[in-house]
């Protein structure tokens, strides 16, 4: 049963989630110099070692990893083709906590993979309490997914009790908020790593460059690491608009109120980085609009290439890299301004002439 699983489950989780380890790969080893890679990564573990808050954060990208895990494969069972694992029910709870338990295991590799050399460097510059935590954490997250997971199996027949019930109010929801209510909804916790992630990267970033006191140069490189955080999101945006081609491009909305929507959604789901961004510059106007204007510009300037590359998701990564260097040399030029329009005028001008054109339903 379990090599059934593995070639099933875990086979289709990889698959469906190829696109998302590329970007952790990419962002893990390919944007350090191949020369500098080990003593980046040692420093890192290290500083991860050395505060208590960063390496709880650690623990909770690991758990919101698993838990990415085991809402796909609760959505799996609920397929008609998946209706085999139930009779998991006629084994042992033994049996059924260690085959799920291998099955999170082979899930967790990704993760895993980055676990190993992490305890290493933990164990020989003396962090034992912190290797001690790391492996600990690992283990009772497993076994406490894979004893759910018996839960599901065994008692999914059995009614939940309601003890309480909140009246929700039903809210209205305009058209052009229904791209941000279908991310929350249904790409929940994919949003919340990209937060994370873009926090995370934000913060290193003012935390490396904190000897370079009054340069908004550092800021805008914080806003450029927020924005390639937000890759995949914008991918899992145009694709929901992909679905919805047909019906969307059928309602009688101008063109440029299209676009305007467009930048009000970019606006919403950026806006929490843009407000950390006016805590960084110490409410100076002028940095404040600089960085403003540069993060809507990156994101809208993705947008673009994806439309462009019709979600060639082998070619975007290309261009996220290319992105990433000529956004660098811009900002440290000081051009940041000038190339911030020039994306958001090639972004109005492509949207106006091939909106019609492009049909990202043949991709």
């Amino acid at each position: 049963m379990l090599k059934l699983i593995l070639k099933t489950l875990s086979k289709e989780f990889y698959g469906a989630h190829a696109g998302l380890f590329l970007f952790g790969f990419y962002l893990a080893f390919g944007v350090v110099e191949g020369g500098q890679l080990l003593s980046y990564h040692k420093t890192l573990m290290l500083m991860v070692y050395a505060s208590p808050l960063i390496l709880g954060a650690v623990y909770c990208f690991w758990a919101l990893y698993l838990l990415k895990c085991f809402l796909f494969i609760r959505k799996q069972l609920k397929m008609r083709g998946y209706h085999f694992v139930f009779l998991l029910g006629a084994t042992t709870r033994k049996d059924q906590f260690k085959l799920w338990f291998k099955t999170y295991l082979v899930l967790f590799l990704p993760i895993l993979g980055y676990i190993i050399p992490f305890c290493y460097v933990g164990l020989t510059e003396g962090y034992y309490i912190g290797v001690l935590t790391s492996v600990s954490f690992v283990f009772i997250v497993l076994s406490l997914v894979s004893g759910y997971m018996y839960r599901i199996i065994n008692y999914s027949h059995v009614p939940v009790k309601v003890y309480f019930s909140f009246p929700c109010p039903q809210l209205k929801k305009p058209y052009w908020t229904w791209p941000l209510y279908s991310l929350v909804m249904e790409q929940t916790l994919m949003l919340f790593l990209s937060k994370i992630l873009s926090f995370s990267l934000f913060s290193i970033v003012m935390w490396v460059f904190a000897d370079v006191p009054n340069d908004g140069r550092v800021a805008l490189i914080g806003i450029l690491a927020a924005v390639l955080a937000h890759s995949m999101v914008i991918q899992v945006l145009l694709k929901q608009e992909r679905d919805q081609l047909a019906f969307n491009k059928s309602l009688p909305i101008k063109l440029t109120t299209r676009m305007g929507q467009t930048l009000l959604v970019f606006l919403m789901l950026f806006l929490p980085e843009i407000l950390f961004y006016l805590r960084s510059v110490a409410g100076d106007v002028q940095s404040f609009f600089v960085g403003f204007l540069f993060g809507l510009a990156g994101l809208m300037g993705l947008r673009m290439v994806l439309y462009w590359i019709k979600l060639d998701l082998d070619r975007y990564f290309k261009w996220l890299l290319g992105f990433f260097f000529i956004s660098m040399f811009v900002i440290l030029s000081g051009y940041a301004i000038s190339f911030s329009l020039l994306m958001l005028t090639a972004y109005f001008l492509y949207f106006y002439c091939f909106y019609y054109r492009i049909d990202l339903q043949e991709v």
